[in-house]
């Protein structure tokens, strides 16, 4: 193995450290990918060794085909933090110099290690974080085990145990599962808490006033659901690398929207990578927020006007040089829009929960994920399922889905009242100005009408008592009309307001029935 050995340089083991070097790199066509490798750091930070590690960390071990920008830097982290605990920081309890030489007990304790050490944010590793360390870790040296075999103190059963599955389509097959048992601390993370949807009106309204270069990549997150490393790689509609944004426009009306999101290009002549994709996909926008897109996407246009960009990349969001915004950058701006603007305005704010939020920023930094989590909120309360939600949020597997569902009953207690007045702005269309058909404020019988738009609304509709007819209603109307449900009960209520969910209020025990119509 190409290492440094220590027998001899005990005093000069903790001047070194493993490491991640990353190789970044373009493609012909403006696709960028990286390579990683583990490497050995004098205390000074300069490389002084290139190990061969990486060969033994893969990726879609099983296939014979792989991405081209498939990366293990991931695994390679977990690995370095292995080596760099048992073989540096903890050598006079182990005295093992040499990456043969470790067993599995040196491991066991190094999995311990890793679970509980606390955060610099006084905070413990989570269950997925530490299962992915002992995967990576367990399978990096099934991966020698092979090459060197009784070269290295460990075995392929030590690491594994053999578990018999079956999968999907009913056949059985042989799984290895880690040999390994390790105790974390459980993780006591509220989904609710990171932004009032109040808050979020006045953070929007701030962005196109004081950082018009983001205020529109807000509203992608917040909007579609977007990770911000996907928003910085947005390409303008007119973009030779394709069009980076599709509208569908049916006579004078928005039907959809889609963000290309299918590939990660390189959208700067220097290669700086902007941000990063985790899935794959083109991205619609949620159709409630439809209309303020719309508006949001007219304003940006108008700012990219005055800003000179690379045109052979068209990237949707520009910085000062004229070269493609990356997540490094929007960060910085947003953390300067919360702090020099939103903070100082929440402080003065005639509300006092506006107050109180202003106060808890001092204390609590507010981050971009939180616009991705104001949104799977916000489709949580409109009644979106597991599916759904997993679809509109681009995650690869329900778990994130599942653990919003979970919480829907705290998120409506604690979140409805603070959503619905942000909700109605964006059902009423606020942001939207011109043509009052295709702002949603007429209906037009037959497409956008109550009755063709949501017919499970339109079957509580109360047609012995409305004099207004139901075709001629749209789903942000401020009316208020007579609804009755299934149980016969009769109350008056705005259209908006159903739409956003409000049902019932005798069902739902907010007021008590009395044979008496109701009005909310």
């Amino acid at each position: 193995m190409n290492i440094i050995a220590f027998e001899k340089k005990d005093k000069l083991r903790t001047r070194y450290r493993y490491a991640v070097y990353v190789r970044k790199l373009v493609r012909e066509g403006d696709i960028p990918y990286s390579r990683s490798f583990i490497v050995i750091k004098n205390q000074y930070g300069v490389i002084v060794h290139f190990t061969c590690f990486h060969k033994y960390v893969v990726t879609y071990s099983d296939s014979v085909y792989r991405p081209i920008a498939s990366d293990i830097r991931e695994k390679l982290l977990y690995v370095c933090e292995m080596l760099n605990h048992i073989l540096v920081g903890n050598y006079e309890n182990t005295g093992a110099a040499h990456v043969f030489k470790i067993n599995k007990k040196m491991l066991a304790e190094f999995f311990q290690h890793y679970a509980l050490e606390k955060l610099p944010n006084e905070s413990y590793r989570s269950r997925q974080s530490i299962e992915k360390c002992v995967t990576s870790v367990t399978m990096f040296f099934r991966k020698l085990c092979r090459k060197y075999g009784e070269y290295i103190s460990l075995s392929v059963d030590e690491l594994y145990n053999e578990k018999s599955v079956i999968n999907i389509r009913g056949k059985g097959r042989k799984k290895l599962i880690p040999n390994f048992q390790v105790r974390g601390i459980p993780e006591h993370k509220r989904i609710f808490g990171d932004i009032p949807t109040k808050v979020f009106a006045i953070l929007l309204n701030q962005a196109f006033k004081h950082t018009p270069e983001i205020a529109f990549a807000i509203c992608a997150q917040a909007f579609a659901g977007l990770r911000p490393g996907e928003v910085m790689n947005l390409r303008q509609e007119k973009s030779p690398l394709g069009q980076g944004l599709c509208i569908t426009i049916m006579g004078e009306q928005t039907k959809s929207i889609e963000l290309d999101l299918t590939r990660e290009y390189a959208l700067r002549s220097d290669g700086v990578i902007c941000g990063r994709i985790k899935k794959e996909r083109r991205q619609k926008i949620y159709p409630v927020f439809l209309p303020a897109f719309v508006a949001a996407y007219e304003r940006h246009k108008k700012h990219l006007m005055s800003k000179n960009f690379e045109a052979e990349y068209c990237p949707m969001f520009v910085n000062n040089q004229g070269k493609a915004m990356t997540y490094e950058h929007y960060k910085w701006l947003f953390k300067q829009l919360v702090e020099q603007h939103l903070r100082p305005m929440l402080l003065n704010h005639d509300d006092a929960e506006c107050r109180l939020y202003g106060q808890l920023l001092y204390e609590n930094s507010l981050g971009l994920h939180s616009l991705r989590h104001w949104f799977s909120v916000t489709l949580v309360l409109m009644g979106e399922d597991i599916a759904q939600l997993q679809y509109w949020r681009g995650d690869t597997n329900p778990e994130s889905a599942l653990s919003y569902l979970q919480n829907k009953g705290e998120l409506m207690r604690e979140l409805s009242a603070a959503n619905e007045s942000f909700a109605e702005l964006l059902v009423k269309g606020v942001y939207y100005r011109g043509c009052p058909y295709c702002a949603g404020k007429r209906a037009i019988p037959g497409e956008t009408d109550l009755l063709t738009l949501a017919p499970h609304i339109a079957k509580k509709w109360d047609y012995e008592k409305n004099t207004v007819n139901i075709t001629e209603v749209t789903l942000k109307s401020n009316k208020k009309v007579w609804w009755i449900c299934e149980y016969g009960h009769k109350w008056k209520a705005k259209v908006y307001k159903r739409a956003i969910g409000r049902g019932c209020p005798i069902c739902a025990g907010k007021v008590i029935y009395s044979s008496k119509n109701v009005k909310v």
